[in-house]
């Protein structure tokens, strides 16, 4: 038996049938959505009592907050394979983000030069690996492009 491609398993009349699903917007409402909708209104009293905070709280809070690390923006990291698995690991066996783990090892670096120093020797060790394996990728990709 071969190998069907997408497009035909996409528009093979043998795929099985989905019963629709009443999509109106009646007013005949259900036992289950009634009842969630009370539950959100409870949840939403709830919510209203807890914000009436007294103002010298509220203002306690800000300065509590503005003393606290901001976060910066979000930023995208591309690791090596195993080097990601153990950070991962590390990570959840000590319940940790690995934001928060980059974060303090970063502090730790800045707080010993000896060791920042190790670490920037390794990373430019890394780099040069990096750009090599990129050179090496895109030289098979133009040779297999080009050998026919």
């Amino acid at each position: 038996m071969t190998n069907p491609d997408i497009r035909s398993l996409i528009t093979s009349k043998s795929r099985p049938k989905v019963t629709p699903r009443d999509a109106s917007l009646s007013l005949n409402r259900s036992k289950e959505v009634e009842e969630a909708s009370a539950l959100t209104e409870i949840s939403d009293a709830d919510d209203s009592a807890q914000t009436n905070v007294e103002p010298q709280e509220l203002q306690r809070l800000q300065a509590e907050l503005e003393n606290l690390p901001q976060v910066g923006k979000r930023l995208a990291v591309h690791l090596e394979q195993g080097i990601r698995a153990d950070l991962l690991r590390v990570c959840e066996s000590q319940e940790i983000t690995p934001e928060t783990f980059i974060e303090a090892a970063i502090a730790l670096l800045q707080s010993k030069p000896e060791l920042k120093e190790e670490v920037v020797a390794d990373a430019k060790v890394r780099l040069r690996e990096r750009k090599r394996a990129g050179l090496v990728k895109r030289t098979m990709a133009l040779v297999q492009k080009y050998s026919g």
